[in-house]
């Protein structure tokens, strides 16, 4: 398999993940989805606008390098950041979100919101993914803001374990607020 191919699968099965959630999702009123279980926790459409808003930051970063250059191939650094990025991820330990993407102004954001949003940034991402050559996407186009620069199949790796970590947090403020 090569890199695009690599690429373009592993998005495929966060895409489904994605899908796999907003599908089970759908059983529960905006009420519940949109409900904080306490004031400094995030309600489940702000999860998902946390997601939005970290995959939004990789789409133009990604962006922004393939318009203006100064990308090069990932080395393998790349591969040791985006292990040791799934292995903390993986911890039971609450991260506070890097600064970048924290949420900022979005009070009172309703689910069916959050969740077109998402839709719009996994088809930008598609997209743009689709249209590389293998070579490209073995260059550093992802950029996590704490670990740094990875390759395309790694940065949507961790994207995928990052947002199943969060769904984990959905289904933990799911039962608090029903």
């Amino acid at each position: 398999m090569n890199s695009k191919q690599a690429l373009m699968s592993a998005f495929e099965k966060m895409e489904n993940d994605r899908k796999s959630l907003l599908n089970r999702l759908t059983e529960f009123p905006d009420k519940i989805l949109s409900k904080k279980p306490n004031t400094d926790q995030w309600s489940v459409a702000e999860v998902v606008m946390h997601l939005v808003v970290a995959e939004t930051g990789a789409l133009n970063y990604m962006q922004k390098k393939l318009e203006f250059g100064g990308h090069q191939k990932s080395g393998f650094d790349a591969a040791i950041k985006q292990r040791m990025l799934n292995f903390l991820i993986s911890l039971p330990i609450k991260f506070k979100a890097p600064k970048i993407i924290e949420l900022k102004e979005i009070e009172d954001i309703s689910f069916p919101e959050a969740s077109q949003k998402w839709e719009a940034v996994r088809l930008e991402l598609y997209k743009e993914y689709d249209k590389l050559d293998s070579d490209t996407v073995g260059h550093e186009l992802f950029k996590h803001p704490a670990m740094g620069k990875m390759n395309l199949v790694q940065g949507v790796k961790f994207m995928h374990q990052h947002m199943n970590r969060h769904i984990l947090q959905i289904d933990r403020v799911i039962q608090k607020v029903k």
